[in-house]
């Protein structure tokens, strides 16, 4: 199984990473189905997206072996909020094109988020930034991209914006790893993100 890493950021907190290869078969053979998951499945028509959802759920699974949790699958709530079935622990979970990534703390609040990097981003920008945020640099505007959709999942609130009710504490361009602060209303994030593969993954680290 292509898993790239499981790795613990504190003895409650860790996050994995996976790099989809497999065909769709095998990914359903590896998988052991939680209640109401192969319904769940069933209603993806997309084959891509199918495997997208079964490497997300196999890496949730392996960090929570990671973190000795007993794993019974994953769910969404009614605001498409991920969920571990029969444990009070906090998940998040992210897919772009050929990767899967998880992170799960048992008590607190995580975000994560992989996107490839781009050049469709700069079409977007002003959807999440504003205008004086703007760069031409297709790597910083894919972190702040994911620093934001990191914060969004932290919040775990419908209908936040991107650019209006995530703030992004400033940061320089040409970084391949770095450290940002987010803030959420009175809430204040510490946002670790890098580049892997040609792929930014954020997520926080308190």
């Amino acid at each position: 199984m292509p898993i790239i890493t499981v790795h613990n950021l504190d003895q409650n907190r860790a996050w994995g990473l996976w790099n989809i290869q497999e065909e769709l078969p095998l990914l359903e053979d590896s998988y052991s189905f939680g209640i109401h998951e192969k319904e769940y499945l069933s209603n993806i028509s997309h084959p891509h997206k199918k495997q997208e959802w079964l490497a997300s759920r196999l890496t949730v699974g392996m960090v929570c072996d990671h973190l000795q949790l007993p794993y019974a699958g994953t769910l969404k709530d009614p605001d498409k909020r991920p969920y571990l079935c029969e444990q009070n622990g906090h998940v998040s979970i992210s897919h772009s094109h050929s990767y899967a990534t998880a992170i799960i703390d048992k008590s607190k609040p995580v975000g994560i988020d992989i996107e490839r990097i781009d050049s469709k981003i700069l079409a977007i920008r002003k959807k999440f930034l504003f205008e004086e945020e703007f760069s031409d640099d297709v790597r910083h505007m894919t972190q702040y991209w994911c620093v934001k959709e990191t914060g969004y999942k932290l919040a775990g609130e419908k209908g936040l914006s991107l650019k209006d009710d995530i703030i992004v504490e400033k940061f320089e361009p040409g970084q391949i790893q770095g450290e940002t602060i987010i803030h959420l209303g009175i809430h204040t994030y510490k946002i670790l993100f890098f580049e892997y593969d040609n792929y930014v993954v954020a997520f926080n680290i308190d």
